[in-house]
């Protein structure tokens, strides 16, 4: 998956990654400074998964050479070959909409041979930005079904993020709730909502 800032994993796929650890890679564009770094392992390690890569753009203008940025994305897509791309709804912070035009642009049929066609490309949701003001025709039309254990390690791997988290009410905060009312709303105890952009079977 495609991060653009430590944490955005986390409020996004955490689930995911708890169930799927042994499966799962996360790519960080922005630098964090040594706190996010550390917090960002303790929540590597919450959710179990051990691939990681951090890019070390400027973080706030991780896209300003979009070029290059399109360039790192690919060659770490053609290097692992994942089945699955997750990339972040494009929302109002810059980064995330730099995250997901490099993520679709390094996913896109080319004709050289050394380019990986991803089967299944996603976008995922970051609880902690207003979808509704940014246009755009992705829905919400993929459900990843979790269990408490997996939504509780969700929960717990954001709390590493102590440098990130929200004073009073915000969806940060509500990260088991939201996603008990996501599943609830599709006969399972827990969810991850997520926008499916293309899977080919």
């Amino acid at each position: 998956m495609v991060a653009p800032h430590c944490d955005d994993e986390v409020l996004g796929c955490g689930g995911l990654l708890a169930k799927y650890a042994d499966q799962c890679g996360v790519v960080v564009l922005a630098e964090p400074d040594t706190l996010r770094t550390k917090e960002f392992e303790e929540a590597r390690e919450v959710l179990g998964y051990s691939a990681s890569w951090l890019l070390n753009l400027p973080d706030g203008s991780v896209g300003a050479d979009m070029t290059a940025l399109v360039g790192m994305v690919d060659h770490l897509i053609d290097t692992c070959r994942p089945e699955e791309v997750y990339l972040p709804f494009p929302s109002l912070h810059q980064d995330h909409v730099a995250a997901y035009e490099a993520g679709m642009r390094a996913s896109r049929m080319a004709m050289g041979t050394r380019h990986w066609f991803t089967p299944t490309v996603l976008v995922y949701d970051v609880a902690a930005y207003d979808l509704t003001l940014y246009p755009s025709d992705l829905r919400w039309n993929y459900f990843e079904s979790l269990t408490e254990d997996q939504v509780d390690r969700k929960a717990e791997a954001f709390t590493c993020y102590q440098s990130q988290v929200a004073a009073g009410p915000h969806a940060c905060n509500e990260l088991k709730s939201t996603a008990r009312s996501l599943g609830s709303q599709r006969q399972t105890a827990f969810a991850e909502q997520y926008a499916l952009v293309r899977t080919i079977r």
